[in-house]
């Protein structure tokens, strides 16, 4: 293996090894009353530990066996015994020491911000109030029905900023309300309401996390606040109004004061989609998460283990041939719909493994629910390469990040790369109308700021970042800023037309003719989809399964003229000869000579039960980090010895630690660093 490559142990806690018991819920034939309450306890039970398995509750639009096939794999892999209610009587019944009783709400308060979109924003809103109370979202009726307690008023403590506690309403339907009281249309009643949320639920929601649209059992589990504010049209900004921006924009003011120079993280999904960069302005990165079931997911223990690719290459040892190099790359790699429905069911493709693909991930994700990560890197084959899309952090734009936000953004990322083993990375910006907009003070750009971006690239030792970028020439590398960058752009190989896939690959052959070997190309950039291609949801012309991309693989190594010339490769194997070529050499992390000692922010902060804190040793001496309490009373000692130059990572594990906020100080020789990790439980 080469020097910089290290291994990266996970440490939670310990599957039981001979079974874990869990609650399966079947929400398929429920009415929508009936799964928004599973959905709400699902997110309350799940916090510490997965206690209850929704299928068919919100299901990811992707692939709709994706609840039924996580199911058989954690009875498999994680030796789950799944005891089914099939009754909302029978899951309170179950878990009734986690219910405190019920937030009643009026179904018939409806609203939708573009045509085909209907939600009940009361009932949103009793979920949430009921995610910060352990209650469950009822009309009246289904209170009486479920005999679960209303009352008028109801305490919420903060668990997050330590804020006096505060009363709120039990009853989001009682007539006196605001809300209710407006003659107005349902578009006023609703802002009213999310108004009266900001004010008074978002200071004692998570700081860290927001959730915008219809609201999930993983905004639950977290304490997210939550709105459902979007624009009506895909592209046009002004689609947003005013009144809806300037609510969002007061949540992103809040959130970027509360997390000072770190980054947050936003959930759901974004109308007008390239608001996500008027999001990253303010220290965001966005994550797609229109689904249910990620409580369990993400409380889901695992043993300790490391991520190791099996596409694993060592670039000091590959041999660069007289060749075309191509790649084929999954899109959709940041979306939790497409990481958690088996990449829209091509992962389950018997056809797996037999040309080489480079397969998205958002690593944020997996770092969220490592089972979901041990079971796509356990399946994988030595043809599936990994590798990050649009960041490692999530659908993030690095080169928008203020200064300020810059090293929590590189700790966090190499944490995650380091964790996952994956150096090479996928990031676009593309969807800007007119090419570039100034939106509310910020500019939405189709192109990367080149050197920002590639100096954070350099940072975090990406070893190829391949972007789509209307200023750079296509199927061309860059190094002119100083990370190598490989660029794709009005070519056919961005979301290409699939449809026909001898024309398909005459495109890209025209591609491939006009270069001079050894050469590379990114031949697609593509949604991959399922074997059943013509029951896929949501079809595009740029699907294309596994079993369509081998038949596109033979028409291209048909060519009588290129054919025998042609190799499809994983990204790290593309990103590997794409630097032999270029005479670079290997950069490690650790072998780095550095300039400074250097005390990293820990990362996942707040966490639970465990961090990882990244430190540098300039010269060889004494280094100390000692954990205090708040009260300035010494917790632990971690690390006390001699150590050489170069940058280490200690793993704190707050198992037996109460919730709270923590100092540690790095010592080492003259220098002195403290900084602050909450633990949230």
């Amino acid at each position: 293996m080469s020097k910089g490559f290290r291994l990266f142990f996970l440490i939670l806690f310990s599957t039981n090894i001979y079974a874990y018991d869990a609650v399966f819920y079947n929400g398929a034939a429920a009415p929508w009353y009936d799964r928004l309450i599973a959905m709400t306890l699902a997110g309350i039970v799940n916090r510490d530990s997965a206690k209850l398995y929704l299928s068919n509750v919100y299901e990811t639009w992707s692939y709709n066996q994706t609840d039924e096939k996580w199911a058989e794999i954690y009875a498999q892999k994680g030796n789950v015994v799944f005891d089914t209610a099939r009754t909302i009587p029978q899951l309170i019944s179950k878990f009734s020491s986690y219910i405190n009783g019920g937030i009643s709400y009026d179904q018939n308060a409806t609203y939708g911000n573009f045509t085909g979109q209907s939600f009940r924003w009361q009932a949103e809103y009793a979920v949430l109030i009921g995610g910060l109370t352990n209650r469950l979202p009822v009309t009246p009726q289904l209170a009486q029905l479920y005999g679960l307690q209303l009352i008028d008023s109801i305490f919420v403590d903060d668990p997050f900023n330590s804020d006096p506690s505060i009363w709120v309403t039990g009853k989001l339907d009682a007539p006196y309300h605001l809300w209710n009281l407006i003659t107005g249309s349902s578009e006023e009643r609703y802002l009213a309401l999310v108004k009266w949320g900001i004010n008074k639920l978002l200071p004692v929601c998570n700081p860290h996390k927001f959730y915008i649209r219809e609201i999930t059992d993983y905004a639950v589990r977290h304490k997210m606040f939550q709105v459902n504010l979007a624009g009506t049209d895909a592209l046009d900004f002004n689609s947003l109004s005013t009144e809806k921006a300037d609510l969002i924009e007061e949540i992103l003011n809040y959130l970027q004061l509360k997390n000072e120079n770190k980054i947050f993280h936003i959930y759901g999904w974004m109308r007008p989609e390239p608001l996500t960069q008027w999001f990253a302005h303010f220290g965001a990165s966005f994550h797609e998460t229109l689904m249910g079931n990620l409580s369990w997911h993400t409380s889901f223990p695992i043993e300790p283990r490391e991520f190791i690719p099996k596409s694993y290459v060592d670039e000091d040892t590959v041999t660069l041939q007289n060749k075309h190099y191509l790649l084929f790359i999954s899109s959709e790699g940041d979306a939790s719909n497409w990481v958690m429905g088996f990449q829209s069911g091509a992962w389950l493709s018997s056809h797996r493994g037999i040309n080489a693909v480079g397969w998205g991930w958002n690593f944020h994700l997996f770092n969220e629910a490592p089972f979901v990560a041990a079971y796509y890197y356990d399946s994988a084959t030595p043809k599936d390469g990994f590798l990050s899309v649009t960041s490692p952090l999530g659908y993030a734009y690095p080169d928008l990040w203020s200064n300020n936000f810059l090293q929590n953004a590189v700790d966090s990322t190499r944490f995650l790369m380091d964790k996952f083993n994956v150096k090479n990375i996928y990031g676009y910006k593309h969807y800007a109308p007119g090419y570039s907009v100034m939106y509310r003070g910020k500019l939405i750009y189709n192109s990367f700021q080149f050197q920002k971006y590639a100096d954070f690239q350099k940072a975090i030792d990406a070893k190829l970042t391949m972007i789509f970028d209307p200023m750079l020439p296509t199927q061309m590398h860059n190094t002119q800023y100083g990370a190598l960058l490989f660029n794709h752009v009005n070519d056919g190989s961005f979301y290409g037309n699939a449809s026909d896939l001898q024309a398909f690959a005459n495109t890209i052959l025209n591609n491939v003719k006009q270069k001079q070997k050894p050469g590379f190309i990114l031949a697609g950039y593509q949604r991959f989809r399922q074997e059943e291609f013509s029951t896929r949801p949501s079809p595009s012309t740029s699907d294309i399964s596994l079993s369509r991309l081998n038949t596109l693989v033979g028409y291209l190594k048909a060519d009588p003229t290129v054919g025998n010339d042609i190799e499809i490769v994983t990204p790290e194997l593309f990103s590997a000869l794409l630097r032999k070529k270029l005479g670079l050499t290997s950069l490690s992390y650790e072998n780095s000579q550095p300039a400074d000692y250097i005390l990293h922010q820990n990362y996942p902060n707040p966490f639970n039960p465990v961090t990882t804190i990244h430190y540098t040793v300039k010269n060889e001496g004494n280094v100390k980090i000692e954990i205090f309490n708040t009260l300035g009373e010494l917790i632990s000692i971690p690390v006390n010895e001699i150590k050489q130059p170069g940058t280490y990572e200690l793993q704190i594990d707050g198992t037996k630690l109460s919730s709270g906020t923590y100092i540690y100080r790095l010592i080492a020789g003259e220098y002195a660093s403290i900084k602050k990790m909450i633990l949230l439980k």
